[in-house]
Parts: C-alpha cells; structure tokens; sequence
C-alpha cells in the first residue's frame, strides 16, 4: 500500500502543468546542447541507418506520406482555427485564444531555433519529401505534439470518465509518435530533432495547460466573491 501511495502522489506530481513544463523544457534544453555539440551523432547515425531504406516498399512510403502531412503547418493551423472556432461559438472565448496563443508561439519559436541552430539536414542522396529550412527541431513533431496535447486536452475537460482521457490520449500519443518517425524515416530529419520536437511541443502544451488552469482558478474565485 505504501509503495502504491508513493506512485500515486509522483504521479499527482507530474501531472501538474508547472512540473511539466520544467521537466519537458530542461529535456529540450539539454538535448539542444547535445545536438550542437554532437554528443548523439553516433545515436543519430545508428537511428538513421536502421530506418531509412534505399528502396522503401510503396505501401509503406505512402503510409509515412500520409502521417508527415498530419503534421504539416498548414493542417495544424486549420485544425487550431476550427478547434478554436468551435471553443468561441461554444462560450470558451478564453480558451480559443490560449489554443492560437500557444501555436503562434510554437511557430514562432521553432522559426527562431531553426535559423539559429543551423543543423543541416541528414546528407542523404535524395529527401523523400519537400524540405524549405534546417534541421533542429523538427518542425513536425514540435507543432503535432503542440496542437494535438491541446486539442485533446481540451476535449478531455468535458471528459469524466478515466478509460475514455486514457484512451484519447493513448491515441494522440500515438498519432504524435508517427508522425516524428516519419521524419525520420523519410531522410528529413536527425531522431534528436524529432525527440527534441516532441520535448519542446509538450513543454508548450503544458504551459498553455498552465494558463489555461490559472483562468479557470480565476473564474471559479470570482464566482465565490459574487
């Protein structure tokens, strides 16, 4: 029972937005600090060679097609918009703007980080899709795992019942996952910049979890004053 308790209070812990973003944020740091020194190019290499086949079967490059454009820019601005539509026609003005406010600074942030960081590409004879800019972080997985934890955050808060959040965020996580292993697979990016993608989206999320919390917190305060 002890040992049970003590899991469940280190999971009440990580769960907590602010612990979140400490934790997901000091792991990006750290792995921007091991990819412009390139302390894993060894892991990065090992990675690459496992994934990435000279002649990869037609079912299984269009399958990783398909997922890579899930996590395109142009898809996560539409779904954000529509998602924020609905919380603005819906009476969660609030909410919308912290959802576009995350996105923006998602966008913004992997723009800046890409231009001064300056990791090229892996030299690949031939990338299997279109790239435009660097290498570190992915783009992709940042932004997927950003917009994704939101939206499925947010369609939790109506959710009570456990086994239906677990089992939506069972399936996010998975579509975030794909999505990064599909950069990778398809020669675009170093599995550093993927996993520092995922880092840096989720540290995102969390904080925007954060603000979204402290609004509710603060509603609820105003409530009891009136």
């Amino acid at each position: 029972m002890e040992v049970r308790s003590s899991v469940n209070a280190y999971l009440q812990i990580v769960k907590t937005p602010t612990v979140q973003v400490v934790l997901l944020g000091g792991g990006f740091l750290l792995l921007m600090l091991f990819a412009t020194m390139e302390v894993l190019a060894p892991f990065d290499n090992a990675v690459i060679e496992m994934l990435v086949w000279d002649d990869t079967p037609g079912v299984i490059q269009r399958f990783f097609e398909n997922f890579t454009a899930l996590g395109s820019n142009e898809v996560l601005i539409f779904f954000s918009l529509a998602v924020a539509g609905f919380l603005k026609l819906t009476g969660h003005p609030k909410k919308a703007l912290t959802l576009l406010m995350a996105v923006a600074a998602g966008l913004v942030i992997t723009f800046v980080l890409k231009a001064g960081i300056d990791r090229p590409r892996p030299p690949l004879s031939g990338h299997q899709v279109t790239v435009l800019t660097q290498s570190f972080p992915s783009a992709h997985a940042m932004m997927s795992t950003l917009v994704y934890f939101c939206i499925a955050r947010l369609f939790c808060f109506s959710i009570t019942e456990i086994k239906l959040k677990i089992w939506v965020y069972s399936l996010t996580t998975l579509l975030v996952f794909v999505i990064g292993l599909s950069r990778v697979q398809l020669g675009v990016h170093w599995p550093t910049d993927v996993i520092a993608g995922w880092l840096g989206g989720g540290a995102i999320a969390a904080f925007s979890f954060y603000v979204i919390k402290w609004q509710r917190n603060l509603s609820i305060r105003s409530d009891h004053s009136k």
